[in-house]
């Protein structure tokens, strides 16, 4: 990855369960509200704090793509 490459972050909020796991791995990026996590910014730079928050979701409600090509990055 290059220091040009950006993630792009969605949220299904209807799968979400509002566990709370993303956002205790990666506070800086997900925040739960109202029972449903809300992210901090649609597009971000590369973080495998991230990553590992993306992966822990257990509804598989959050993704990460890449910003550019839309390529699935995670869960994987």
């Amino acid at each position: 990855m290059t220091d040009t490459t950006r993630w792009r972050l969605e949220a299904d909020h209807h799968s979400c369960a509002g566990t709370g796991i993303c956002a205790g791995i990666a506070p800086d990026h997900f925040q739960v509200v109202d029972g449903r996590t809300v992210l901090s910014a649609a597009e971000t730079h590369p973080d495998e704090t991230l990553r590992d928050a993306v992966e822990s979701c257990p509804m598989e409600a959050l993704r990460i793509l890449d910003a550019d090509s839309g390529e699935v990055l995670a869960p994987s």
